[in-house]
């Protein structure tokens, strides 16, 4: 982020969660508490959602020429990244989360996995030694040889949420859950700004499919660089003898 970038916005999920967001999932805007109190406290996210988008909307932004969101990404139970398997006709795989600027660029749409050894994902990163204990550490599938990237690859955190999932090929109540910091710098100069967060190719099953596979936000923040005082009086000056000009013209 550029030094001299401001904060325009900061929400971090415990705080008031108000107009500025909406959403297409049917159970609207709200937080939830990570199931796990003991790990810097008791985590409140927006979430959780499915194959749903959340949208931020912002305006009345002062002149600026780039912004820069970051947040916390919580991938919640069974992500099955590329998995290929057809399980009673559903594709477990191509679980995809995206963010997009509206009426701009999409920054970030790639797959995600929590764990499903047979299927690795598309996001990349450095594997984070990060280990909750008593369960495994994020590079647990650094040897992963399968297509694309192993599991969690580039997660900052494993298992810290507290959630858990029940497969019946795996061990009961398997810990289950990432956290990924990211941050993306664009160019942007409106006064408005519309960020849509959003996921598809998810399972729905179970209640609105939340005890399968969704996600969160948390620590969301967006900084934008503002234009210098100086380009900016220079262009108001500029425009101000435009004007002028324009009415000596228009007197003769």
């Amino acid at each position: 982020m550029p030094a001299s970038a401001a904060t325009v916005y900061i929400n971090q999920g415990t705080g008031t969660v108000g107009s500025e967001w909406t959403t297409t999932a049917a159970s609207g805007i709200h937080t939830t508490p990570a199931p796990n109190p003991d790990y810097e406290g008791n985590r409140k996210f927006l979430g959780e959602y499915n194959n749903d988008t959340l949208t931020l909307s912002l305006g009345g932004l002062t002149p600026h020429t780039v912004a820069t969101v970051s947040f916390s990404l919580y991938l919640i139970r069974s992500w099955d990244g590329n998995d290929p398997t057809v399980v009673n006709g559903d594709l477990l795989g191509n679980d995809t989360w995206s963010l997009s600027v509206g009426n701009g660029p999409t920054l970030l749409s790639t797959t995600f996995s929590n764990g499903n050894s047979v299927a690795g994902q598309n996001y990349d990163g450095a594997f984070s030694t990060y280990t909750y204990t008593p369960w495994t550490p994020c590079n647990a599938y650094a040897d992963y040889s399968g297509p694309g990237n192993g599991p969690m690859t580039g997660a900052n955190e494993c298992y810290s949420l507290g959630y858990t999932f029940d497969d019946p090929n795996r061990p009961p109540n398997e810990a289950m859950d990432s956290v990924y910091n990211l941050s993306f710098t664009f160019a942007h100069d409106a006064d408005n700004l519309v960020l849509n967060f959003s996921a598809t190719g998810l399972q729905t099953a179970g209640l609105l499919g939340l005890d399968d596979e969704s996600w969160g936000l948390d620590n969301v923040r967006v900084d934008a660089v503002p234009v210098p005082a100086a380009v900016w009086l220079f262009g108001s000056g500029l425009l101000g003898l435009i004007g002028v000009a324009r009415r000596k013209s228009q007197s003769k």
